[in-house]
């Protein structure tokens, strides 16, 4: 749907109307979720509990329809949020179940159920105990928003930091412009996505269809790679990946790659193969997490490398998946800075290239799991890299757009690092890529070759291909076109801005692991200023091509 909106002023700017872009879901995801898309013509308005004087007028978003995310940890300071929402909730035929916390029983071992409640959360469902309501009508699916809406007029206080989750969807594929995929339009039945149009002859990839307007050649395709793998030395930063996992490539065979448990029931990546199991189509983001831990190696050849799988193939994430690795992640720091620890474990960068549109855009400080804990992890030294989002919109797209809320050459926490992507030029931005006064730097991210998992081979073939032996002509070898889905040769050629924050955390990466120094001031120390010189170096190559 799309929804006009007024933009407030920049910098004393008058404010002008802006075009909210659509919200779009693949349907696999939409099952997967229980998605639901918050209409602002039709949702229920509050007040802010900061201002009970000013209404707020919600923007489209994507939420988990029976989840809240409540600030703390259950027998601590979740508690309050937890009752205030079981008693409303209970009116309306609904139970309230906190949802399984992964770090609990790290942050019990490691003495740091206090840090937890500090930056962590409790998730809840809410489950229907009777089968009609009060007037006798079936009891409807919950709706989060509206039980939160409930209990923010009546004690707004006990609802305090309780957020929407969110549904996060990857920033790496036009999503939105010229593109979409899915709801309200499907990647299939009567499109498909091969059958009966081709891939390429008779469509173009780009205007009329493309992956966003001017892509350039498709959206991810095998390449080759003929120079050798980045050295490697001793040592090395570490650099948190939160995408899809980590596929086979002969570039993360090595003890510096790890990758931590994903979500239960997520497929890890090996065919690639996850949501079209009947013509086994590869999944449009599979080779998403692969591809940009390459990218992160090529500007850091020494990189230590931790994935966290939190996106499923169709390119959404449950932001209770996200917050939850994110956390695990937090107390990984903190167990490992404390009392003069090994330091070696410590992780300097997290890459984030996934996101969402927050529906109260200014009016979430207080509610954001998300927010909490990167604030714990900048906190703590780590750098936090973020891609903005293609849908050619200044709209902001979070996490990225909290890098307002973090500084970039100064203070006592590390930077939050918003990017956009540039053409292969270097000095002007990619057509797809979103824009606006939140983003802070740009990094080249279209037509950029990377690693992707060798175990790769699905269902599409050549357009031509003549096999050996079946040719009028003796002894012709096997002779065909690129297949789009073989990736054996380990290395495609993917754009957009998923791949501009990897190269953004790769170079600082590099950069303040060349620098030394392992307590936390001096971990925020150097990464204020290695950023601050980023984007100075941004601004001035945007300035000249003016």
């Amino acid at each position: 749907m799309n929804h006009d909106e007024v933009a407030q002023g920049q910098d004393g700017r008058e404010s002008r109307p802006r075009l909210i872009p659509p919200v779009l879901l693949p349907e696999t995801a939409v099952r997967r979720l229980n998605v639901r898309v918050l209409d602002p013509s039709t949702a229920t308005v509050t007040v802010h509990p900061k201002d009970r004087e000013t209404p707020l007028r919600p923007e489209p978003t994507a939420y988990v329809g029976d989840v809240l995310l409540l600030p703390g940890v259950i027998g601590r300071s979740a508690d309050r949020s937890r009752d205030a929402l079981a008693s409303v909730a209970k009116n309306l035929g609904y139970a309230v179940r906190p949802l399984e916390d992964p770090s609990l029983a790290f942050a019990e071992r490691n003495d740091l159920i206090d840090e937890l409640d500090r930056v962590g959360f409790t998730a809840i469902r809410f489950e229907p105990v009777r089968t009609l309501d009060q007037e006798g009508s079936p009891i409807k699916p919950a709706d989060a928003w509206e039980i939160l809406q409930t209990v923010r007029l009546s004690d707004p206080e006990a609802v305090t930091g309780v957020g929407l989750c969110h549904v996060m969807t990857a920033s790496g594929y036009g999503q939105g412009v010229g593109y979409g995929q899915g709801v309200g339009y499907g990647q299939g039945v009567g499109y498909g996505q091969g059958v009966g149009y081709g891939q390429g002859v008779g469509y173009g990839q780009g205007v009329g269809y493309g992956q966003g307007v001017g892509f350039g050649p498709g959206g991810r395709m095998p390449v080759v790679w003929s120079a050798d793998a980045p050295e490697r030395r001793e040592g090395g930063p570490v650099v948190a990946i939160l995408d899809t996992g980590l596929g086979e490539h002969e570039w993360f065979t090595d003890d510096r790659t790890h990758e931590l448990p994903g979500p239960v029931n997520m497929p890890r990546e090996s065919s690639g193969v996850t949501i079209d199991l009947v013509n086994g189509q590869l999944d449009p983001l599979a080779g998403h997490g692969t591809f940009i831990a390459g990218v992160v190696r090529q500007h850091c050849p020494d990189v230590r490398i931790l994935s966290a799988p939190v996106m499923w193939g169709d390119g959404v994430a449950d932001e209770k998946d996200v917050v939850s690795a994110l956390t695990a992640l937090h107390l990984r720091q903190v167990a490992a800075l404390r009392h003069g620890a090994d330091t070696g474990e410590a992780i300097d960068v997290v890459s984030l290239s996934l996101g969402y549109r927050h529906e109260t855009p200014g009016a979430f400080d207080d509610e954001s799991a998300l927010l909490r804990v990167l604030k714990g992890l900048t906190e703590n030294g780590v750098t936090v890299v973020a891609s903005v989002g293609n849908n050619a919109s200044d709209v902001e797209f979070y996490p990225a757009a909290f890098a307002n809320h973090f500084p970039s050459g100064s203070g006592d926490t590390a930077p939050l690092v918003s990017v956009g992507a540039l053409n292969p030029d270097g000095r002007t931005v990619s057509i797809y890529s979103n824009t606006g006064h939140w983003v802070q730097t740009y990094a080249t991210a279209t037509n950029v070759v990377s690693t992707m998992p060798t175990t790769f081979n699905a269902s599409s073939r050549a357009e031509v291909l003549q096999q050996q032996g079946s040719s009028a002509l003796t002894g012709v070898p096997t002779r065909g076109a690129v297949d789009y889905d073989d990736y054996r040769g380990g290395f495609g050629l993917w754009s957009g801005t998923s791949f501009a924050a990897p190269a953004i955390a790769g170079q600082i990466a590099a950069a303040v692991g060349a620098m030394g120094g392992s307590d936390v001031p001096s971990r925020v120390k150097k990464a204020g200023g290695v950023v601050a010189d980023l984007l100075t170096q941004t601004t001035h190559v945007l300035e000249e091509e003016r």
